[in-house]
């Protein structure tokens, strides 16, 4: 694996976890917020996140760039296969799903947004799992700042043994 593909497997994984990022701190932000432009209370969203062949996005796009005709890869031989190393996987943000989960219901004929009983609908947010996944988001961050820094340092001393 060379160099510039673990900065950007690095990069799609700071990428991912900081959309992630966005989306949690979007609930956090629309906990309390009764009614949206799409009617009804805000309800919460979830990053999905999809695992992909970064070695065959990576041969794909060397393909369409390249003024080569042919790109001859010796891992499509099926008997190279066998003894090649497992793939190296990237992570992209594959869709962003609703929680179709029941609102919470509050008390209070006084709000411009209650029902005819007298309750309020609001989000199916719970504070304490979404600063839960904002931490595990925040830990996997710093977890691909970290792959991305042993990367690069593994890059300078390569060229500072090269130099001599």
């Amino acid at each position: 694996m060379s160099f510039l593909s673990s900065f950007d497997i690095s990069g799609y994984g700071l990428s991912a976890q900081r959309f992630r990022m966005n989306i949690i701190s979007s609930n956090i932000a629309n906990a309390n917020t009764t009614r949206t432009s799409e009617g009804g209370p805000y309800q919460r969203r979830e990053v999905v996140f999809k695992a992909i062949d970064f070695d065959k996005t990576l041969n794909k796009e060397i393909e369409q760039n390249s003024d080569f005709l042919e790109y001859e890869n010796p891992l499509d031989d099926p008997f190279l296969q066998r003894d090649a190393k497992p793939a190296i996987m990237t992570v992209k943000v594959d869709k962003v799903v609703r929680d179709d989960s029941d609102f919470r219901l509050k008390y209070d004929p006084s709000h411009p947004d209650a029902n005819e009983q007298g309750y309020v609908a609001y989000p199916n947010i719970n504070p304490v799992i979404e600063m839960a996944d904002l931490i595990e988001a925040t830990r996997a961050y710093q977890a691909n700042v970290a792959a991305f820094q042993s990367a690069k340092n593994m890059a300078n001393s390569s060229i500072d043994m090269m130099k001599g």
